[in-house]
């Protein structure tokens, strides 16, 4: 069987009977990830392709998996045949005006060539609120639960989502390797032919300095890269991407529940976010303004 026949056979099997999973509480969501643990042993032993599970939390129930870049406000009235231009001159700004502010030990920028600059980059600007054409994971449910269920007026009354995700390791690219497999920085990240996922390095010497890494490894994120053909497309809607994934619902009462458990065990927006001033919040702003201009129809 090919990759697709694969994924085929993994969503009938093993994930479309996980739709139903209830989630009352942190327990639950703890138990979400054992079992997906062990879908992976299943697939691994019974059909021979290792896949680690990785989770996205949503507070309203319905939404597709879509990029920043094209989830509306921002995407209303831009020509969306432009997003890699967009996140391009995005981190550029980015760049710049984050240097100028807060120093330039404020930014990760690793040396690894001939992209791997312009990743790191990416990697904080999406992490800083800039709008980009990756899409944010973890590999912690309980972490991925926390941007579910924290509070908001808009959301407080309607079910909320959990995204799981399993990802095969052919396609969880890191920053080196030792083997013949593909890494991130050897690819352009503004003309993709292939979708993966990057499995980001965490270097820890002064990294309270750098809050938007700081950010990404209390997180546990790891990033959605888009192949370019189908960027506008919702991730859940992918060809083998969506054979790959599926979503609970999660009552809008236990929203309430497991934030609170979180909170009780020290998970909140300070420590999740790594909180910035005003200002700092401003400047993304700001930076996300100028880029939309740059493709408004």
């Amino acid at each position: 069987m090919d990759y697709l026949q694969v994924s085929k056979h993994i969503k009938g099997k093993y994930l479309t009977p996980l739709e139903n999973y209830k989630i009352e509480n942190l327990k639950d969501v703890r138990k979400f990830h054992e079992e997906l643990v062990n879908v992976r042993t299943e697939i691994r032993f019974r059909n021979g392709l290792d896949v680690t599970p990785h989770y996205r939390g949503e507070q309203n129930y319905g939404w597709d998996v879509l990029p920043g870049i094209y989830r509306p406000p921002f995407s209303t009235g831009i020509d969306l045949a432009q997003t890699r231009k967009i996140e391009k001159i995005g981190a550029e700004i980015f760049e710049s005006r984050v240097s100028a502010k807060f120093g330039e030990k404020q930014l990760f920028k690793h040396s690894v060539k001939p992209y791997g600059e312009k990743w790191d980059l990416l990697f904080q600007a999406q992490h800083a609120g800039v709008k980009t054409n990756l899409i944010d994971f973890s590999t912690s449910s309980v972490l991925s639960a926390f941007f579910m269920c924290e509070p908001s007026k808009k959301y407080e009354k309607v079910d909320g989502q959990l995204w799981a995700l399993l990802v095969p390791s052919e396609f969880i690219y890191n920053e080196t390797s030792d083997y013949n497999k593909s890494v991130y920085p050897e690819i352009n990240p503004y003309k993709l032919n292939n979708s993966f996922v990057c499995n980001i390095p965490t270097y820890l010497d002064d990294i309270d300095e750098r809050t938007y890494q700081f950010r990404l490894f209390r997180q546990h994120g790891r990033l959605f890269a888009s192949r370019d053909s189908d960027l506008g497309i919702p991730l859940n809607k992918k060809e083998f991407w969506e054979n790959m994934m599926f979503r609970v619902r999660v009552p809008s009462a236990v929203k309430n529940t497991i934030f609170e458990e979180l909170v009780e065990e020290g998970k909140d927006r300070e420590s999740m976010m790594i909180l910035e001033s005003e200002e700092a919040d401003d400047i993304i702003k700001e930076i996300n303004n100028e880029m939309k201009q740059v493709a408004l129809i």
